[in-house]
């Protein structure tokens, strides 16, 4: 590799890659083994010292009683010399003599965070919440499913059954049959998936491996992973949304959008009926004569730019003068793609560059009194306040929305689509079933490569679940969808549920009604 190879794997690793060079290194990629091979080792090593760097930061601040402070991305040049120096230290421990532990340990390399079924260790034991799991140790699972952490990595596994999997260390994993997502940390990049026909290794993503008798398959939620073959030689590079098969007799099939969400359907809107009674919008952005300075291209601008506004409890709307605005739009619901979003509905001149917001505002009644807490994600954006308050931010890292410190869960042990952490949701809210203001935003930090997904549960409400133990929640709708609309949504949820393990549903009784 030539400098300028290696200085774009730097970049990117430092998170200061331009989007031109992005693709430069994307095609680097995909026809360079060496490039793929380096990358990964220097992500490893790259991870792996961020993460002691963090952990001797909070060593640090505990033992003086100081709260830790967040840790900046270290230059890889400056990782690598560490290493270096920590590896000839350790070198010169190796000659002493080791001691015996005085108590053996009883710790495994996983544990399981919950199972739902019957499994079994090596057919020696049964497996149950809380179990550790050792390395060479095998788990098998009729039905059901189960789900595990790895504590070295911080890898997260789910996996459906009938399944057969072997704990071969920290970082790898047989997969002989069944089904595993995985999300995987910054410690834990490297971590692999070994099946019958391929290696799958990661580079810092969420992906899904299927093995079976007929062979096995891959399909990349976000990131990136390699696919090797089992002599070691590096065979591609997968990136998002890229979907594969491999069958026993060498066969390979492959689906390669650019982006995973591009395969999302995009629901169309009717035009807006003034008499009917809607939730209403706008879509703003920035003038295509407004120059955009990023430093990259996940800078978010309008967010930032609209953080006054949020804070001002939706008061103070100054901020708004610095965008083009659409004409009024009605909520539809949020989900699937939103890829022709700001044209369709009317901001045609704005600077893609710097994004969009629609933002939503009016008041609603939930349809009965209780405790009710939002489900959903979004690229970029997505954030819900009830009468001024900020209750539910389910934006990617790179939206500003964060600074607002809204709380959240996030679940990744529920497969989601463009999210590694899984489906983010709000605490629980109460209401009384009188009429509350709402105020909804959606939207992208630059581009128009854009989707998401608000669901909304109440607390004591059954809903059916999928096969992955994701539980239907009503998509959030202020007015009963037109036939045409439920059969567009009908499409969607099959589609999540073939492609992503995701789904929701349409409920008329779970409407929120606009009120004067």
């Amino acid at each position: 590799m030539n400098e300028f190879e290696l200085e774009l794997l730097h970049r990117y690793l430092d998170g200061v890659i331009t989007s031109k060079e992005l693709a430069n290194l994307e095609d680097l990629l995909r026809s360079n083994k060496e490039a793929r091979s380096t990358l990964r080792s220097l992500a490893t090593i790259d991870a792996k010292w961020q993460q002691l760097a963090v952990d001797e930061a909070v060593g640090d601040s505990s033992a003086s009683g100081n709260t830790p402070q967040r840790w900046r991305a270290m230059p890889i040049w400056l990782a690598l010399s560490a290493i270096a120096a920590s590896l000839t230290i350790a070198a010169l421990g190796w000659f002493r003599p080791m001691e015996t532990p005085s108590i053996a340990t009883t710790r495994g390399i996983a544990r399981v965070i919950r199972i739902e079924g019957a499994g079994n260790v090596d057919q020696d034991r049964i497996v149950s919440d809380g179990a550790e799991l050792f390395a060479g140790e095998e788990v098998s699972l009729q039905q059901g499913l189960i789900e595990l952490a790895f504590r070295e990595t911080g890898v997260h596994v789910i996996a459906t059954a009938p399944l057969k999997l072997e704990l071969k260390s920290n970082g790898k994993v047989f997969l002989h049959q069944g089904q595993v997502k995985l999300v995987v940390p910054p410690q834990g990049i490297g971590f692999i998936v070994d099946t019958a026909e391929r290696k799958f290794i990661d580079l810092g993503t969420s992906f899904v491996v299927t093995a079976s008798p007929k062979g096995s398959e891959v399909l990349v939620l976000d990131g990136k992973i390699s696919v090797d073959q089992h002599d070691g030689e590096s065979e591609e590079l997968m990136l998002e949304g890229e979907f594969a098969k491999f069958d026993r007799n060498g066969r390979i099939e492959k689906r390669t959008p650019s982006r995973l969400s591009l395969a999302l359907p995009e629901l169309t809107l009717p035009k807006f009926n003034p008499k009917h009674q809607s939730l209403i919008g706008s879509v703003f952005g920035y003038d295509r004569a407004t120059t955009i300075v990023k430093s990259k291209v996940s800078d978010d601008l309008i967010g930032q730019e609209l953080l006054p506004l949020i804070r001002s409890q939706f008061q103070d709307k100054s901020c708004l003068n610095a965008f083009n605005q659409s004409n009024p739009i009605p909520f539809r619901g949020i989900a699937g793609a939103y890829h022709e979003f700001p044209t369709r509905n009317g901001l045609t001149t704005y600077s893609r560059d710097g994004g969009w917001m629609a933002w939503y505002r009016g008041q609603v009644a939930p349809p009965l009194s209780g405790r009710y807490r939002f489900w959903g994600y979004a690229d970029n954006h997505l954030l819900v306040a009830i009468d001024g308050k900020p209750v539910f931010e389910g934006s990617r890292r790179e939206s500003s929305f964060k600074k607002l410190g809204i709380p959240r869960t996030d679940n990744p042990a529920l497969p989601c689509l463009i999210a590694p952490a899984g489906f983010a949701c709000s605490e629980w809210i109460e209401l009384t079933g009188d009429p509350i203001r709402i105020d909804i935003m959606l939207g992208e930090v630059g581009g128009n490569i854009t989707s998401g997904l608000l669901l909304v549960e109440r607390e004591g409400a059954s809903y059916e679940e999928t096969f992955w133990g994701q539980p239907k929640w009503p998509l959030f709708l202020t007015e009963i969808p037109s036939n045409d609309q439920v059969a567009e949504l009908q499409s969607l949820v099959s589609h999540l549920e073939e492609k992503t393990m995701g789904s929701f549903s349409v409920s008329e009784e779970a409407i929120w009604k606009v009120k004067d």
